[in-house]
């Protein structure tokens, strides 16, 4: 049988990537030839071109779906990549059950998790048996676990939940495996206290995410390296979308989603890193309602908004805030009064100029008390001042009549005589 052409590469690369979103370029051509080697001999196919063709014609869509199988038959088990588990248990799940807890206060708390390319079901059991290991009894929680995959194979698998020996050994440590699995023939199986956890069913991320609901987390590992950087920046901006305020993404250790999206902020927990949602996009908290569905809670007190104009009436306008005025400061003027001149009030204020500016040696008029007292209202008109009237000294010289009188008085007297 001859190798895989270019042309053959090129036609199966692009069929391929418009049924799973997965693209492959030449460098795959070995890749090809091995998952499909198989299937040539299956159909009785004389080339790939020809393996194409039949794919195509055939209606019922099951040729498709062994494509799809053979091409999406990724490296998975248990436990992948210790650190990921490890950040899952020790910083995302206490915060989010903190978080739950008050939200949820005497009721049950609710927990859902998404394993994305979930392969055959390993990633899943793994998230059960970190819970199961984290929480002790699960009797308070409400813990649901989907997982999903483009091949049905894989599905299928998953969903039955036995494997064999040699993907038994594979990151499971032996106490592990006796604590969580029973024999089952040639194999072991999952225990239907963790196999109750998940769900599983056919998904293709490249398709709208629709009827998911929200997640607290979502595992999408060493999935997203087959996909074109649009459709990373896709996929990844859709996960956004289903996740919780506080929920958290969890990738590959070998990727990045550093120069893909601005829909994530990443968060670094001792050697691992995880992903939420920027602060800007994230949805409100829930809390629950009367009714028992979960309501947005309003974390910052907000001002109401108006209400909407009525049709064909103008929209009212905006009311400025109000700025307290400040109050003026009290205007002092200096004056004097004279006691002995029946024509000055007491009281009346004199205007000041330089003829009536006092001498060094006469006493200034001490200050009322009520001067010193303001106003219990900061935008109230202050008091005018008032000044205690005071006797000239007899060393004035400034308006002394009778001195003056007793002067003249004086020099007429020399005069006569």
């Amino acid at each position: 049988m001859s190798s895989i052409s270019a042309d053959e590469i090129k036609v199966l690369s692009q069929y391929i990537y418009a049924i799973s979103g997965v693209a492959l370029d030449a460098s795959k051509a070995y890749l090809l030839e091995t998952r499909f080697k198989h299937l040539l001999g299956k159909y009785g196919c004389s080339s790939y071109m020809d393996l194409y063709s039949k794919a195509k014609a055939d209606r019922g869509g099951d040729m498709e779906k062994e494509i799809v199988d053979a091409i999406t038959t990724n490296e998975t088990l248990f436990f992948r990549d210790a650190s990921p588990f490890e950040v899952f248990k020790h910083k995302i799940l206490p915060d989010l059950i903190d978080a739950r807890s008050k939200a949820f206060p005497g009721r049950s708390v609710p927990l859902r998790i998404w394993s994305a390319a979930c392969s055959t079901g390993q990633e899943v059991y793994s998230i059960a048996i970190a819970l199961r290991e984290a929480l002790g009894n699960l009797g308070g929680f409400q813990i649901s676990i989907l997982g999903t995959d483009i091949s049905d194979d894989a599905v299928s698998k998953a969903s039955y939940g036995k494997y064999n020996k040699f993907e038994i050994e594979r990151g499971l440590p032996m106490p592990v495996l006796h604590k969580y699995f029973t024999p089952a023939g040639d194999g072991w199986r999952i225990k239907d206290e963790l196999r109750a956890m998940a769900t599983f069913k056919k998904f293709n991320l490249m398709k709208p995410f629709v009827g998911l609901g929200k997640f607290d987390v979502v595992f999408c590992r060493n999935v997203a390296i087959y996909f074109t950087p649009a459709d990373k920046k896709m996929v990844f901006e859709k996960i956004a979308g289903v996740l919780e305020a506080d929920g958290a993404l969890i990738i590959g250790s070998t990727e990045s989603l550093t120069g893909v999206t601005a829909a994530f902020e990443p968060k670094r927990y001792l050697r691992s890193i995880f992903y939420q949602p920027q602060s800007g996009d994230r949805p409100m908290p829930v809390v629950p309602s009367a009714f028992g569905r979960p309501a947005p809670a309003t974390a910052v007190s907000r001002p109401a908004s108006p209400p909407p104009p009525k049709p064909g009436l103008p929209a009212p306008r905006p009311i400025p805030p109000v700025t307290p005025a400040r109050p003026a400061p009290p205007r002092v003027v200096r004056e004097e009064t004279v006691a002995s001149s029946p024509a000055v009030s007491s009281t009346a204020p004199v205007p000041a100029s330089p003829a009536f500016e006092p001498a060094p040696s006469v006493e200034t008029a001490p200050v009322h008390p009520a001067q010193h007292v303001q106003a219990s209202r900061p935008d109230a008109a202050r008091p005018a001042p008032r000044v205690m009237a005071r006797p000239v000294s007899a060393t004035s010289h400034v308006g002394d009549k009778s001195a003056l009188k007793r002067l003249l008085v004086k020099k007429k007297q020399e005069a006569k005589g």
